[in-house]
């Protein structure tokens, strides 16, 4: 009697020692699979098994997966995946009940990974009446366990489920965090200007990262169709460009600027690429949209060989990136509209120059034209001339007379067009202009300030030619401010003006230089023209406007155009 009550005795502090080993396990670390396989070991060595495994609930698709085994073949159980009821492992995760197998040879439930198990025992893992997971040993003996053994990783079992939730937990915010500080970056790269396509190659490369997926492709709405913009994850992507917005898969994205989880994709009627997804294998897929201002430019979507892949926060996460591309794709196209207008400024100065010139030499081609001409008819008139040469002397006329009509229409040609006026808010044609210099300004880290006078008249200008004046202005602005400066822009109105005024911190222009800057073919710097500000004037002065200049060396300058405004009704 006392024998037994000795062994009882030593079961019983054995279990304690075994309890307060998991407790000091469980409080050692919040990195769940740290936990769980020193968990599993310490299961194991107690209770004598030859091998055992931690096997986590999926409850989204309802099937378990083995996190970590002891004595098992990697390759055997890494991407096994049991559902509720299947096996005693999926036995004891759908009834919530442990189960002890004496002879697993006998026992309908078993699923043989090792060939001499005989034994094995599985308690389920239990929180607030939910399983979490199952922890299951097996043995190469005949009823190898007891029910000692039993109680024992019950207990275990329950004082583990809870940190091993809590460690679960930690790891999906930890692992959240991640990704959204991994999209925070992404979004300051792609907001930096760039090429269109290397913008979208990079959403759609970070669509698949993010999510894990196995193909992302971004899909332009081209009119009542899709076109494809970019693909990631495979090299022969799907073609879109005949497909109809109409009725398709991913409508409601466009229709209603939503995002949407689809499964079951093969055979979902609506998709029409089926032999692009099963070429891929893919059968589930994540569409957001991509939207700037409310309109919908494009579909994101990120496909999946699993059936049932994405959670509401892959979703999320997707339609942040969509967020962030839609802005990057924005400001591509702006910085290709700044450098199609930056040569349509140029084309416009070498068109100007060319005008000047024709002007001034028809202007002095003309003049000793006049005087041969009036000399010519002085000859004529003298008479006594032959024949002959009264014929010459009507050539050389008419010749002249031609000369004369060609020289004309050069300098009506090179006169300036008029100005197509109109009524235009000087604050709105700034903001517009410094919009399409972002990138510059941003590359050369240059502070922006704006200082705009609320609310403002409206000038009464042509559009087009004081948006040129502006980037002439602008454009020097930045050449002369090195990097990390600062330019300001700023609006003010008048009597009967308003006005722009643009200041920079660069270098300033000398005083002998000042006053020469207007003139045509004068600049200081290498590869420039001298035509830009000569233009820049010509402009505001066609304008009955001002420009003026204050500036110091080394401190910066500030270049000051005044318009008029729009005249008041009788």
């Amino acid at each position: 009697m006392a024998r037994k009550t000795k062994k009882n005795f030593q079961s019983r502090l054995e279990r304690l020692e075994v309890l307060f080993r998991v407790s000091d396990i469980v409080n050692t670390t919040l990195d769940p699979q740290r936990v769980l396989k020193m968990l599993l070991r310490e299961v194991v060595r107690f209770t004598g098994a030859t091998s055992g495994s931690i096997s986590m609930l999926d409850s989204s698709r309802g099937v378990l997966n083995i996190v970590t085994a002891f004595n098992v073949d990697r390759r055997r159980w890494q991407h096994l995946k049991l559902s509720l009821g299947v096996g005693v492992t999926g036995y004891v995760a759908w009834s919530g009940k442990p189960l002890r197998v004496a002879d697993v040879r006998a026992d309908p439930h078993y699923i043989q990974l090792k060939a001499n198990v005989r034994s094995e025992l599985a308690v389920p893992l239990i929180i607030n009446g939910r399983v979490i997971g199952v922890i299951n040993v097996d043995s190469s003996g005949s009823a190898a366990f007891r029910e000692e053994h039993e109680e024992l990783l019950m207990a275990v079992a329950s004082q583990s489920a809870k940190v091993i939730e809590t460690a679960r937990l930690h790891e999906r915010v930890k692992r959240h965090a991640d990704e959204l500080e991994a999209l925070f970056t992404v979004g300051r790269t792609l907001i930096q200007a760039g090429p269109l396509e290397q913008i979208l190659d990079r959403i759609v490369e970070e669509g698949l990262q993010l999510l894990s997926g196995k193909v992302c492709v971004l899909l332009e709405v081209d009119g009542d169709k899709f076109r494809t913009w970019a693909v990631a994850g495979t090299s022969a992507g799907p073609d879109f460009s005949e497909i109809l917005i109409e009725g398709s898969l991913m409508e409601p994205v466009v229709r209603d600027r939503d995002s949407m989880v689809i499964s079951g994709l093969q055979s979902n009627p609506a998709f029409r690429q089926r032999e692009f997804a099963e070429r891929e294998n893919l059968k589930s897929a994540a569409a957001v949209p991509v939207a700037y201002q409310s309109e919908v430019r494009a579909v994101l979507a990120v496909y999946s060989e699993e059936p049932t892949r994405f959670r509401e926060v892959d979703v999320k996460l997707l339609q942040l990136l969509a967020n962030q591309g839609a802005l990057a794709i924005e400001n591509a196209r702006r910085l290709d509209r700044v450098v199609a207008l930056e040569d349509s400024v140029r084309q416009t100065e070498r068109l100007t120059l060319l005008g000047t010139l024709a002007a001034e030499i028809a202007h002095e081609i003309r003049n000793p034209i006049t005087i041969i001409h009036l000399l010519i008819h002085g000859i004529r008139e003298q008479g006594n001339h032959d024949e002959r040469t009264q014929s010459d002397l009507a050539t050389v006329i008419e010749k002249l007379d031609r000369i004369n009509l060609m020289v004309e229409r050069t300098l009506s040609l090179a006169r300036t067009t008029e100005s197509r006026l109109g009524p235009v808010n000087i604050n709105a044609l700034c903001d517009d202009l410094l919009l399409f210099l972002q990138p510059h300004l941003h590359k050369q880290r240059i502070e922006l300030v704006k200082k705009f006078r609320k609310p403002m008249p409206d000038a009464q200008i042509d559009e087009g030619q004081i948006q040129q004046v502006f980037l002439n202005i602008m454009v020097n602005a930045l050449q002369a401010t090195g990097e990390g400066g600062r330019i300001k822009v700023s609006t003010k109105s008048a009597a009967e003006n308003v006005t722009f005024v643009i200041e920079d911190t660069g270098k300033g222009i000398p005083a002998a230089d000042v006053k020469n800057l207007f003139d045509p073919f004068f600049t200081r710097r290498n590869g420039g023209t001298g035509l830009g500000l000569f233009i820049c004037e010509k402009l505001v002065r066609g304008h009955k406007g001002t420009i003026k200049i204050k500036s110091t060396p080394g401190e910066g300058s500030r270049f000051t155009v005044s318009l008029p405004k729009v005249p008041p009704e009788d």
